[in-house]
């Protein structure tokens, strides 16, 4: 599978691979939630059925798609789809975001152009994990420290890095 058109990936990784701890995020990040929301607004979000499970609505502003073996699911106000290609023909001018869970990302985190990545700079106990990505064929072209504070569990690092 080759990705049609540019392809971004939003993702937030602690220290230890930790993405998640049961069904959610298992931090409070309210600078990265809000950096989300500017990457992404106007644009598609990809995602799988328990990821879109644990946000529980469509995100306001953007076009969700789930990615789902479920043959039959319906969602309101979400598109489902069988196969990555189906979501392209659907975007017109709109960037894809792929935004998790982890098979999600094992899938089509080598295919993305571009990755933005908090990395979450503690490691707090999750039951889904993530292997460290391969940024060896991209380049860090944004850098941003996110500080630890009353809005901010843990201290992080937001990147941008392209292909």
């Amino acid at each position: 599978m080759i990705l049609a058109k540019p392809t971004h990936a939003v993702v937030a990784m602690a220290n230890n691979g930790t993405i998640g701890r049961d069904g959610a995020l298992p931090w409070h990040l309210r600078a990265d939630l809000q950096l989300f929301r500017r990457l992404t607004m106007g644009h598609a979000l990809l995602m799988g059925r328990k990821t879109y499970e644990s946000i529980g609505k469509p995100l306001p502003g953007r076009d969700t798609f789930v990615l789902t073996k479920q043959a039959n699911l319906e969602i309101p106000g979400v598109q489902t789809i069988r196969t990555i290609d189906d979501v392209y023909p659907q975007l017109g001018t709109k960037i894809l975001f792929v935004v998790g869970g982890a098979e999600i990302y094992r899938q089509l985190l080598p295919l993305c152009q571009v990755i933005h990545l908090t990395k979450v700079l503690a490691e707090p106990v999750g039951d889904a994990k993530l292997s460290p990505i391969d940024l060896s064929n991209y380049r860090c072209t944004e850098q941003m420290y996110l500080p630890a504070n009353a809005e901010n569990d843990w201290p992080a690092m937001y990147q941008r890095w392209e292909r």
